[in-house]
Parts: C-alpha cells; structure tokens; sequence
C-alpha cells in the first residue's frame, strides 16, 4: 500500500487527465458547432419593433414579421427559438459579444458590418421621417440646411442614412434613450423635429394618445432596409447560411411576402 501522500498525488493526477479529457471534448464539439448548428434553443435578442418584433401583451410568445420567419425556419430545422428583448444598444452588444445568435432587425451599415454578419436578404423596408408638432409640419420641405436652427431628436443607437449622418455635424442634435422619450420631448416643446422611421413611430404615437398632437413630415429622407444579424466569429457563419437558406425558399414560395402582408410590413424587392 502507499502512503497517504502517494494517495493524494494519484488523485491529482487523475483529476488533471479528466479535465484535459474535457477540453479536448469541448474543442472537438466548438469545431463541429463551426460547420454546422446543432439542434438546440437558439438566443434571438432584439427590441421592440412595432410589426416585427413585439412581446405579448400577456406574456405569452412574441409576436411580429420577425418571429414569423424565424419560427417557420428554424423549428423544421430542430432549433428551438428563445426570444428576448433588450435596450437596442445592448441587444447589439449581445450579438457582438455573445450569447445571442441572432440580433432582429438591424439597418445595414458599413461601420455594423465590421462588428456583425448581416444576412443577405433584407426582410423589411423603412421609410426614415421626420415628426413635428401639429400645423409645424413646414419645418421639414427636404431640405436638411433649414434645419440648422432648429433642436432635433435622434434615438440612441439608432440608423438615419447616409444623408441624415453627413448633415448631423452641422445640426443640433439631441441623442434621446428611446422614441416614445422622443415623441414626449416633441409634445412638450423641449424638440422641435425628431428623426424616426414611420413603422415604428405610428403604434407609438396611437399609444400615447399623441395623434392629434404629433404629426408626420414630408418626404421622408432616407429609404433602410432591415436585416437578421450573426456574430462575425466562426460560430455565427452556420446561423447566416441557415437563414439565408430559408429566407430565399419564403421568398421563392412566396410566403415571406403572405407573412409581410399580413403584418403591414413592406418588403424590399
């Protein structure tokens, strides 16, 4: 027999091998995950998004655009979708960062496609407006020099298009945490324009009770297009080739247009 001592360094020693066993494991498996998903509950993070993206009233599933492609694409493939709703910069942060593995909605951007993948069909199309107060509508006619003098809100986090971001520099600009902030500022003089896409905005205005006191701005100045997003890292290259897959078959059936239209969402061409 050996010594008590002998008996500890075995142990040691077998606890080691079993955690080097381990990593080995996990590598092998983190390899495989690369090349092709495996069944499992997949984290999909977004915020609300009127008609795309929204939570039940009763706690019940989330409902919206989104939801509808993402359902009738990954449960036939045998992934479970978790959804959750996060502050836009943080549900962002989760798909750059983990463990999200697929963010909703976000514009295309060169700066974006450098922290995320982007799936190569767009699923909806957002017309970029600006509001003002009933009977102020005037102040927007196209033309972003007008609007120099003037306090303008913008939500944090969010994308204007390339005319908005250029002519930024020279306006004044409030970045505000959120639309329904936005639109209450607006209300009550402290803005007099904010920058906002008509999609979301509509449902917000009707639920403040602010349509007889908001109203809309034309023409609008800019014209986004809204995509499903994935990690840049390996990980994330399975989940957009997944995606993309499934979109251009709802697309070639002709049910991603059924579902748009029945949840009041224009989609691009």
């Amino acid at each position: 027999m050996g010594t008590p001592m002998d008996a500890f360094r075995r142990h040691l020693l077998r606890d080691a091998a079993l955690g080097a066993m381990a990593v080995g494991m996990t590598g092998a498996m983190g390899r495989v995950g690369a090349t092709r998903p495996r069944s499992a509950q997949v984290h999909i993070a977004g915020t609300t998004f009127a008609r795309l993206f929204e939570p039940a009233a009763d706690g019940g599933k989330p409902r919206g655009l989104a939801v509808d492609l993402l359902d009738a694409i990954l449960i036939p493939a045998g992934h479970q979708p978790r959804y959750e709703f996060y502050p836009w910069l943080r549900a962002q942060a989760m798909i750059e960062h983990g463990p999200a593995q697929i963010l909703v909605g976000p514009y295309r951007t060169p700066e974006r496609e450098r922290l995320m993948r982007f799936s190569r069909q767009a699923f909806y199309e957002d017309a970029l407006v600006f509001y003002a107060r009933r009977r102020e509508e005037g102040l927007w006619w196209g033309d972003f020099q007008a609007l120099v003098p003037l306090r303008i809100g913008a939500v944090q986090g969010w994308v204007y298009g390339d005319r908005f971001e250029q002519a930024r520099r020279g306006l004044n600009v409030t970045a505000v945490r959120d639309l329904a902030t936005a639109l209450r500022m607006l209300q009550l003089n402290r803005l007099d324009l904010i920058a906002a896409n008509q999609r979301n905005s509509e449902p917000v205005i009707e639920q403040l009770a602010l349509t007889d006191q908001i109203a809309l701005c034309t023409p609008p100045f800019a014209q986004l297009r809204g995509h499903f997003a994935f990690s840049r890292d390996a990980a994330g290259e399975p989940w957009s080739a997944l995606i993309d897959a499934g979109m251009q078959r709802l697309r070639a059936s002709g049910e991603l247009q059924q579902m748009a239209a029945r949840r009041g969402v224009a989609v691009p061409d």
